[in-house]
């Protein structure tokens, strides 16, 4: 044989030993509970490598339910903790991991409120964010994951270091910000400066047309269409940078992307 291909085979042999019993098989646990709220109740959640899903339902309480998950054996899921913490009138829910092995265990959360429960700060390190049928001015973050918000009495920030943002039917938006993938996004209203930005995808708005506001559109790399209809009075008409007024002006949209088209059109309502 070959000396080479020799010491390949005991390079793949020894390698296989090496793994053997550190990754396998999913393991999974399932933690459930149920809490009592009021109309003043805020709700704050957080999450490791694990999606979270938030929805508004008819009852007078919270339902909470979670998945464990570690490809590393069942002993593993000890070492992830949930601590639901209910002070006065607020209810934080968090998951964490105590063990010392790289691993990366995840946990999947699933949570239905009731639709006066205020939904504050959502994150999660690893996974998606998905939250309809709420109240709140909601910031969302994700380090990697999509971040989908539908049907929100409130103002909505959300941060993703790697997914897209796609928001619809809210009372407004904060800054909105993607370092990978598109931005897709509703503004019925804003407040103060906000900044809409990615750094590689396209970005779709959709802007109420009676707002005061001074728009900032830019792309290094894509083009730019802006709706007749919306009624922007431009000041700065380039290919890639366009400067313009909506209504009387007043607090600013700052919105860029480094790699991808910007479409701006007249949100209808």
């Amino acid at each position: 044989m070959d000396k080479r291909f020799f010491v390949i085979i005991v390079v793949l042999i020894l390698t296989s030993f090496g793994f053997s019993g550190c990754f396998g098989s999913q393991s999974t646990e399932y933690f459930n509970g149920e809490y009592d709220v009021n109309e003043n109740t805020v709700l704050k959640v957080s999450t490791i490598n694990g999606q979270i899903e938030i929805i508004g339902w008819d009852e007078d309480k919270i339902s909470f339910n979670a998945v464990k998950k570690s490809n590393f054996g069942r002993e593993e899921l000890d070492y992830i903790e949930i601590d639901v913490n209910e002070n006065d009138d607020e209810i934080e829910i968090e998951a964490y991991y105590t063990g010392t092995r790289q691993s990366q265990p995840s946990v999947d959360m699933n949570i239905k409120v009731p639709e006066y429960v205020i939904v504050d700060r959502i994150s999660t390190s690893n996974g998606a964010i998905d939250i309809s049928d709420v109240k709140g001015d909601v910031i969302a973050s994700t380090s990697n994951g999509g971040i989908f918000i539908d049907n929100v009495d409130g103002f909505i920030q959300a941060t993703t270091s790697n997914g897209r943002i796609k928001i619809e039917d809210t009372k407004g938006v904060m800054d909105l910000k993607s370092s990978n993938l598109g931005i897709d996004a509703e503004i019925f209203d804003f407040q103060d400066d906000i900044e809409i930005r990615t750094s590689n995808g396209g970005i779709t708005l959709y802007i109420n047309p009676s707002l005061n506001a001074e728009l900032d559109i830019s792309t290094s790399n894509g083009y730019i269409t802006i709706d007749d209809d919306l009624g922007l009075s431009l000041s700065l008409s380039e290919e890639k940078h366009r400067v313009g007024q909506l209504g009387d002006g007043g607090n600013q949209i700052d919105i860029h992307t480094s790699n991808g088209n910007i479409k701006i059109d007249k949100l209808d309502i």
